[in-house]
């Protein structure tokens, strides 16, 4: 019964929600965000901290976005089984009346994931190319070249391209 299921999530359950109770504060209910689930625990840094500390803080990091449409995929199965009748068929109509809710969710969760990916990519390139002597052609080949994470790219590009001389505060006057 278990493989007629709609959604064929790629986690468990319990490995999203430890992952998610990891990295994230689980968000008491907003009416303005009802969709969303969780919050990060780090706050994001703002521009005046240096790239290499905002990466390390996580500012560029995946969000818990994908993680969420995980568990309301997990949830929606759920609701699946419940509005399966005892002969084994399954009550479309009371499945997509319980569902959704959820579908709505799920939606407004990719809708906001495209939109903080793009935001984040955008910055951190902005970011490197401000940092580092490095043209965004240079930077895209670079991207896609690398293994590694973040902070061993943010290394690599220090070591290949050097860093843009930065003037010194002004120094008062005697």
């Amino acid at each position: 019964m278990h493989n007629q299921l709609p959604f064929k999530p790629k986690w468990s359950r319990n490995r999203i929600e430890k992952r998610l109770s990891e990295n994230y504060f689980k968000k008491p209910y907003d009416r303005f965000m009802w969709w969303r689930g969780y919050t990060p625990k780090n706050k994001p840094l703002t521009n005046r901290h240096s790239l290499r500390d905002r990466i390390a803080n996580g500012d560029f990091e995946q969000g818990p976005y994908l993680m969420e449409i995980e568990l309301c995929l997990h949830t929606m199965n759920d609701k699946h089984i419940e509005a399966t009748t005892v002969r084994g068929e399954v009550d479309h109509s009371l499945w997509h009346s319980n569902t959704s809710i959820d579908r709505a969710r799920k939606k407004r969760l990719e809708e906001d994931h495209e939109k903080e990916e793009l935001r984040k990519l955008t910055d951190l390139r902005n970011a490197f190319l401000m940092e580092f002597k490095m043209t965004k052609d240079q930077y895209d080949i670079e991207v896609e070249n690398t293994s590694g994470t973040t902070l061993e790219f943010y290394f690599e590009m220090e070591d290949k391209y050097g860093k843009w001389a930065r003037p010194l505060k002004k120094i008062p006057k005697l």
